[in-house]
Formats: C-alpha cells, structure tokens, sequence
C-alpha cells in the first residue's frame, strides 16, 4: 500500500483532471479509489486512509490504468515511439506490427499535433522504405500523406528558423543586459496562440516568452499565455510529465513575480514532483521562493537534500544559483559561519565559473554572509580586488532602479573596521538610495540592524 501512496502524492493536479476525464470505471469500489487518487492530486484530500477491506489488487488495478491512459496522451511517450520506429526504417528492422501501428498514426495525425514534424520527417524515410520494396498501396498512402501536409510542414521549419533567430537576438539582449525589441514578443506570440502550428513548435515559442520576462523581470504580458497554455495541458495537446512539471515551475515565477509567495511556492512543490534533467532547476526556483517567504527550514531542508546532485552537475548556472541559496539559508538559519566557510570554498574551487554565471547573486549571498559573520577585512578586500562588483552595480541602477546591495555592505564593512566614522556612513549609504526619503528593501534594513544593531538608529532614523 505504501507504493500507491507514493504514486498517488505523483500525481499532477492537471493529471487528476484528465484522469477524470477518461474515467468510465463503474465498479463502485474502484470508482472509489479512483475517486480518493483524484481529489488528492488535487489537493482536497490530505488524509490517503484506503479502505483496508477492499482488495489489494483493486488498487493495483486502478494505479496501471491510471498510468495507462496518461501514457495514451503522453506527446513525450508518442515522441518516444516515433524515434522507435524510425530506427527501425533506417535499419531495416521494423515488423509487421509496428509497421501497422506507425500507419495508424499516419492516418490520425494532423498539422497541429505536437511531433506532426517528426511524424512527417519519418514518413519521407518511410516512402524510400517502401518504394524500393514495391509496396505500392503503403506508398500511396504515405505519399498521399506527404503530399496533403506538404506545405504545413514546410511552415513549421520556416517557424523553427524563425524562433531560432529570436533565440540568438533575445540571448544576446540578455548578454548586454539590453531592453529587448518586443516585436519578437508579438511574433512568438502569434506563433504560440496560432491553433494550426504543431504544439511542438508552440512549445518552442512558449520558451523564448517565458525567457524574455524572467530577463525583464516582467510577466504582466504573459498572464493569458499561462491561462491558454494550462488550457493546452489539459486538452492533451501539449500534455507530458515533463512539459507540465516544467509548466508549474514557469507558474511560480509568474505569481514570484507578483509577490503571490504563497502561490509561487505551492506551483513549486508541484513541479520537484518530477525528477528529471530539470529537477535542480525547479529546486533553485522553489528554494528562492521559500526563502523570500521567511520558510527557511523548508528551503534548508531542499537545499540539503540536493546537495550532491548540485555538486555533481555540469550546469554551473543551476550550481552557483544551488549555493547562493545555500548560503542564505544557512545565514537566515543563524549559521553565518557556516555560511560564509561554504561561500570561501565554492569561490576557491569555481571562481571563474562564478564570473561567467551567476555572479551578482553568489556575493550578495557571500558577502551577507561576511558582515552578519564579522569578516569584514575579506568582504572590503574582494571589493576593492573586484571593481566590476561596484561598475555593475551602478550601471545597473542606471539602467533598472534598484539598490546596490554589495556596495551596501562593503560601507558597512569599512565603518566596522574603523575606516569610516557613523556620519560619514549615513552620508554614503544615504547617497546608495538616491534621496533622504527613499525607503530601504526589507532585506537591506534587516542586514544593517542585524550589522550595526543600535547604531542602525543613528544612520536611518
């Protein structure tokens, strides 16, 4: 019974949705625990007390025909099928069974369908299979195929061409730190939204958008591309594990974006449901989430519990976003030493890869950590050893209003070492905000008290 708990707290609210969609179950037992599977992926159910006196195999049952029929609109699990057989074609390998099972799809696919690509990419592999082998009638049907979608499959690639060239121009704008021009928004967006486009194609357009407002740091035009592509999910046209865990984690950027933590941070356990290639990216997402949230043991806990998988990855964006968050933790945990130890390791072993990645993050992490720890000779020397750290920050401030938090500390720093008196503090961090009246972020003001303690008085009264 264990593992069927274990599969039901699996399941995906929007997989509970298309279970009940497909359910015609009408053994009343079964229908029952279909039922709980249900209302629990949804979260109205907390409590998996199953009946002990229904029969063990009723759950079995139910547990393979839910796997089952999400198998049958899995697009990842048709993906995988597809690749399947054109091994087969290309090795001269396939039977007679497949043959027939690939013909199929031939017969039910259409433009808009998520792999119509790879789909019609295969059936041209298929007609030179069958022509030199005389299969006439498989030909024409094949051929009929190829021919009847011949012009949508040559706009999907002129599409992908096209989101190609989006990709380089939006990842540079990103490089630069540059608005981007938003005419790529309305393309992608077109693309996304248009019905007759293969979902596959959609999907790739739905990326580059989400790209685009993280790096702005500006969801407000995507709210009704998340409610049409959650629309998609559960109509099965972009359904798989994968796409939908990847999808609750674009959903907590959303509401993160909005302060809507609460939101942001459920859409999150959602997503670390699914252990994939990605996992330590939804990991990082939540983790940021919860810490923003005050929910410090959670985000610990996480953070914790990936620490080899971090350690091991050969994605340093991913790895310097695990430990900065790691180091956070562990100072909002009152282990500003361990914190700061973590930081001085991570910064030996990965210093270039810090620069070429995340960066600003990491310091503000480390750098945290030094001054609530004490160790501020070593925070005001890697300050001055790096001017890119304050050139960044006051180009920044130009460009996108906001507070330069290592220049912050880095004065606090000096004053604490004696290098500067308390009036001499006021006037620099003063002049950080740009005006005697600006309000302080949250965080900012509860470092300075935490640093100067009753002397934060004397500087912001």
């Amino acid at each position: 019974m264990s593992r069927f708990q274990q599969f039901v707290r699996s399941v995906f609210p929007g997989e509970a949705v298309l279970l009940g969609k497909a359910s015609k179950i009408t053994d009343p037992e079964k229908k029952a625990i279909l039922d709980l599977v249900i209302r629990a992926a949804a979260g109205q159910e907390d409590n998996l007390a199953f009946d002990p006196s229904i029969d063990k195999r009723k759950y079995s049952y139910i547990k393979e025909w839910c796997m089952e029929k999400l198998a049958e609109v899995d697009v990842d699990m048709k993906l995988s099928r597809l690749l399947a057989w054109e091994q087969q074609i290309l090795l001269d390998t396939i039977g007679q069974k497949d043959e027939k099972q690939f013909l199929n799809t031939i017969r039910d696919i259409n433009a808009g369908d998520f792999n119509f690509v790879k789909c019609y990419e295969i059936a041209r592999l298929y007609r030179h299979y069958l022509q030199v082998r005389l299969r006439l009638k498989e030909v024409e049907l094949i051929h009929t195929f190829l021919d009847r979608y011949r012009n949508e499959y040559e706009i999907s690639r002129q599409l992908n061409d096209k989101i190609h060239q989006a990709t380089t121009e939006i990842l540079n704008h990103y490089a630069r730190k540059q608005n981007l021009n938003t005419e790529w928004i309305d393309t992608l967006s077109n693309i996304f939204f248009n019905e007759s486009n293969d979902g596959y194609t959609r999907l790739l357009a739905w990326i580059r958008l989400v790209f685009i407002a993280n790096s702005s740091n500006d969801y407000s035009f995507l709210e009704n591309h998340f409610r049409h592509f959650e629309e998609k999910l559960l109509d099965c046209t972009f359904y798989s594990r994968r796409i939908m865990a990847n999808f609750y984690s674009q959903y907590l950027l959303f509401y993160a974006n909005r302060q809507h933590f609460k939101k942001a941070a459920y859409y999150g356990r959602l997503s670390v449901k699914l252990k994939n290639n990605d996992y330590l990216y939804y990991v990082n997402n939540l983790v940021a989430v919860l810490l923003r949230s005050k929910n410090t043991k959670e985000a610990l806990a996480l953070l914790n519990e990936t620490s080899s998988l971090a350690a091991s990855s050969s994605n340093f964006h991913n790895k310097v976003n695990h430990i900065s968050y790691f180091i956070f933790a562990l100072t909002d945990s009152g282990k500003a030493q361990l914190a700061e130890s973590r930081g001085f390791v991570f910064y030996n072993v990965y210093k270039k890869e810090i620069f070429n990645y995340r960066w600003h993050l990491f310091f503000t992490a480390w750098f945290r950590a030094m001054t609530i720890s004490g160790k501020y000779r070593n925070l005001v020397k890697l300050y001055k050893f790096y001017p890119k750290i304050a050139n960044h920050e006051l180009r920044h401030q130009k460009a996108q209003p906001g507070f330069p938090f290592l220049t912050f500390l880095y004065e606090i720093a000096r004053y604490k070492l004696g290098e500067s008196d308390i009036t001499t503090l006021k006037h620099q961090l003063y002049a950080l905000t740009g005006t005697d009246q600006a309000p302080l972020p949250e965080d900012i003001r509860e470092t300075g008290k935490m640093v100067l303690k009753k002397e934060w008085e004397k500087v912001f009264q």
